[in-house]
């Protein structure tokens, strides 16, 4: 059984074109095999104004609004992780 698999492309062009970000990578992760849960990891490169507005906001955090995130230096990229993927969309939100 495969344990992790990419978000469909129409959802990445969706996100991509209504944030003006670059998606690098995105799975739903499989955390509970029994009731077959997945949680969504989205690897962003956010545009210059989302970015700045979340190292404003978020840059000593590591989680807020049932999100968390890692920094990604190699890519300049930020790992967003999150139960629900609504809720990264959601946190995006808030940084427009």
């Amino acid at each position: 059984m495969q344990k992790d698999y990419p978000a469909p492309q129409g959802f990445i062009d969706l996100i991509e074109r209504k944030y003006n970000v670059k998606i690098i990578d995105s799975h739903y992760i499989l955390v509970d095999e029994k009731f077959q849960q997945y949680n969504m990891m989205l690897n962003v490169r956010l545009n210059s104004q989302m970015k700045e507005a979340f190292v404003e906001k978020y840059g000593k955090q590591d989680s807020d609004m049932c999100v968390e995130w890692e920094w990604c230096p190699k890519t300049d990229s930020i790992r967003f992780f999150a139960d629900k993927g609504n809720n990264i969309l959601l946190f995006w939100d808030s940084l427009q």
